[in-house]
């Protein structure tokens, strides 16, 4: 099963994960022609030779779409983020880091430690509510 969905899965299955990651993490969100010759393309140096053509084969020479996948984007920085929150770095290295915001970290880091709640869960209890 892939670890792809949408498009970027049609492509996995046509070259393959590596490939995949490779062509979505350099190029994602962006168009990138299939040459009608992919000798020596911008698309055989990012993903080679061989998978150039078989892409070139299935999807045929143009213009085409990268979809955006989990390379590049949002997601990406929250799970690079993740992953150094994981490691132990501290909020504030995460944030410049990843080029995030404090406060996003520190709901990155709430997440790690057992999920968001709601806030008015998380809002503490005011001498006045206790009549």
């Amino acid at each position: 099963m892939s670890t792809f969905k949408g498009q970027a899965a049609m492509i996995a299955s046509i070259i393959g994960e590596v490939a995949t990651a490779r062509l979505l993490s350099a190029r994602g969100g962006t168009e990138l022609e299939i040459p009608l010759k992919v000798e020596g393309s911008l698309l055989a140096q990012l993903i080679g030779q061989a998978d150039a053509a078989r892409l070139q084969a299935a999807l045929g020479p143009g213009k085409f779409t990268v979809p955006a996948g989990p390379g590049r984007g949002r997601e990406a920085r929250k799970r690079r983020a993740l992953a150094r929150l994981q490691a132990g770095e501290s909020l504030m290295a995460v944030a410049l880091a990843e080029d995030v915001h404090l406060r996003t970290v520190s709901r990155f880091k709430a997440e790690l430690e057992g999920g968001l709640q709601p806030a008015l869960q998380r809002q503490l209890d005011l001498p006045f509510d206790q009549v």
